[in-house]
């Protein structure tokens, strides 16, 4: 079968849209191809067809025409869509193609994020104009993917007679080898990434910080920040590592590329993130918890509803309250105290991901949902 990927918000090396739904089905020996609007590329990686374009110069509309312009040159039999845009794209190839359209849901929409530069008074409207397109694409949509548990409920409630799978974020084990647990008894490797601003938690990390230097002066800590930041927040940042001494290093790295990232942060000691405790973070299973799992290092995050409901954190890490900067810093420092309990955690969370949490468990369940639709 020909199968496109089509994404207006991602970039076309996506760990799950490239590393793992493309490569999974080209392995199955479907003809792939990614179309996205991150970039102006046209080019062929590991088989697989990248047909993208710079989205920035265009309006709505006319990217809904590029995406059914590029679908209508591949012939599809299959169009997975990750928002609702490229399924508007898909749904007007589908008038004179036989195709079947795949919703993959794995973030909320209208999120934070496509609110946030909308003024205050202005989001309520525009939050009922973006659900009204969501609820229209999941209308026009021929069958789900869903990430995670709370995203799929919606839609499998209002449309219980179209075809529905969850195929979570569990990583490959080829990307993600053991690494070996190495925390020293003066130092501690420390990263937060993703959201580097206030929703984020980043000032909450900081509170963190001065209890450790607090509890234990001589301590040297590394502290690697990976993920974007508004200007705004970045000059607050920027302000406030000045205060530290020599024994506080940090180190600073934009979005990073899926396997750039791994190898990144393969030397941390201690994941942590302690995003806000609101509705749309608490119903959120946060995908790199996955991979941290997978090297095999302990966890510190905020006490996430979706955690709670996926996964058997206490067994490697910890979720919290992320106000509570000092029982923070205390389970950091137990590491350090207590070795013993850092291996088991790590020795833990690498045998939770071999035995539950990798996509080897997933890659038939994709395959034969996929292929299954061209029957129905």
């Amino acid at each position: 079968m020909k199968i496109s990927l089509v994404s207006s918000a991602h970039k076309f090396n996506d760990d799950r849209l490239f590393y793992h739904f493309a490569k999974t089905l080209n392995e199955r020996g479907h003809t792939i191809e990614i179309i996205t609007d991150d970039q102006e590329i046209n080019t062929n990686i590991d088989s697989i067809s990248i047909s993208s374009f710079n989205g920035n110069q265009y309006s709505r509309k006319e990217k809904i025409s590029i995406y059914t312009e590029k679908l209508n040159l591949f012939k599809p039999d299959i169009v997975i869509c990750l928002e609702p845009i490229p399924i508007i794209a898909a749904k007007n190839y589908s008038k004179k193609n036989k195709t079947k359209i795949v919703y993959d849901i794995t973030e909320w929409y209208p999120s934070k994020r496509n609110l946030r530069n909308h003024a205050i008074i202005l989001r309520p409207l525009y939050f009922i104009l973006y659900f009204s397109l969501y609820l229209y694409a999941c209308y026009i949509t021929d069958s789900f993917i869903f990430g995670e548990y709370y995203k799929g409920l919606l839609p499998k409630f209002l449309f219980q007679n179209k075809p529905n799978t969850i195929i979570s974020y569990y990583p490959k084990k080829e990307y993600l080898p053991k690494s070996v647990p190495q925390l020293k008894k003066n130092k501690i490797n420390l990263c937060y990434s993703g959201n580097l601003g206030n929703d984020g938690g980043i000032k909450d990390f900081f509170n963190v910080i001065d209890e450790l230097i607090l509890s234990k002066e001589n301590l040297n800590i590394n502290i690697k920040f990976i993920g974007n930041i508004n200007p705004k927040d970045e000059e607050l940042l920027q302000e406030k590592i000045k205060n530290y001494s020599d024994n506080i290093k940090f180190h600073f790295y934009d979005f990073q590329e899926f396997l750039d990232f791994i190898e990144l942060i393969k030397d941390v000691d201690v994941f942590l993130d302690l995003r806000k405790l609101d509705l749309e973070n608490n119903h959120s299973l946060p995908i790199k918890l996955f991979y941290f799992m997978a090297l095999g290092k302990p966890v510190i995050y905020s006490n996430l509803k979706a955690i709670k409901r996926e996964i058997e954190i206490d067994t490697f890490g910890h979720l919290v309250n992320p106000k509570n900067s000092n029982h923070i810093a205390n389970l950091i420092l137990n590491y350090q105290i207590n070795p013993n309990l850092y291996l088991s955690h790590c020795s833990k969370a690498r045998d939770l991901f071999e035995q539950k949490y990798n996509w080897d468990l997933l890659n038939n369940k994709f395959n034969l949902y996929i292929e299954s639709l061209t029957k129905k």
